[in-house]
């Protein structure tokens, strides 16, 4: 637990959310030829360079993450929730949708958008030896060198909504919910191998009165990534239809990993069919 946490008490909350990645289905598995390490050959370039959301559910989404409405919630006037949504897109934008984040690793902008105790702690466990609570986890980043885009869009689809709340420690916050689903088209760099990584993203966004003007905000979400290699790491490695998992093999029944029930439900590494 961090030390300040009656100062900062959406930390502790944010700690408690798991990450969770997605391997691709069995069927993959069921190609490689029994007793060695060879893969009977495919074409592993799954997307339309031209169309690259053809053929999925992401036909039908649309791009960046719109913002409701805003009407008084609670004690939380509608200025203030306004305030909340229009910063909770900027978070979300600075995550998933700058390329110098998600290819590159380049966290400047989603730092820019932290301020008080969330920017602090963010900072402090940058480097926590322990898996689970390395603030790492917050942003969206691609292990390095193994993607580049298709195209110039993210699709997305879902919503936000906000609600008055209280943490277990008794502080009351404004919640804004996120619940998203995210899909990146991708490709292997010098290789021809492409997927479509699908995001659930689950979660919320608190704003908390700590006696300045603007509320400050702690994001408190997780995901679920497919299809990416199940590996211990703090980014995530897209798998291919050209490769053998890495990593732990992905178990259960195979899931359609645009259905964020699913993601609610996971625990480990599952399976997943086509993106």
């Amino acid at each position: 637990m961090p030390p300040r946490t009656t100062a900062a008490p959406w930390a502790a909350l944010l700690l408690t959310l798991p990450l969770v990645g997605c391997a691709p289905a069995q069927e993959f598995l069921d190609r490689a030829a029994p007793g060695v390490d060879a893969l009977v050959p495919l074409d592993p370039d799954r997307v339309d360079r031209d169309d690259p959301f053809a053929g999925s559910p992401a036909e039908d989404y649309g791009e960046g993450f719109p913002v409701p409405d805003a009407e008084a919630v609670g004690p939380y006037t509608s200025e203030q929730v306004e305030y909340a949504y229009a910063h909770t897109q900027r978070l979300l934008e600075a995550v998933y949708l700058n390329q110098d984040a998600v290819f590159g690793e380049d966290n400047s902008e989603l730092m820019g958008l932290l301020t008080g105790q969330s920017l602090e702690w963010y900072m402090d466990n940058l480097t926590n030896e322990d898996f689970e609570l390395n603030s790492r986890h917050v942003p969206f980043n691609l292990t390095p060198g193994t993607a580049e885009p298709i195209g110039d869009q993210v699709r997305v689809d879902g919503w936000m909504r906000a609600e008055a709340a209280r943490d277990e420690q008794g502080w009351d916050y404004l919640s804004v919910v996120t619940e998203y689903t995210i899909v990146h088209p991708v490709a292997r760099p010098g290789r021809p191998a492409s997927t479509r990584l699908v995001t659930s993203h689950l979660g919320e966004v608190g704003y908390y009165d700590t006696g300045v003007e603007e509320l400050e905000a702690a994001p408190m979400w997780y995901r679920a990534v497919a299809p990416v290699h199940c590996v211990e790491e703090y980014t995530f490695t897209p798998s291919y239809d050209d490769e053998m998992p890495k990593g732990d093999r992905p178990g259960g029944v195979i899931e359609d990993a645009y259905d964020l029930e699913t993601t609610r439900e996971m625990d480990g590494c599952g399976a997943v069919g086509d993106t």
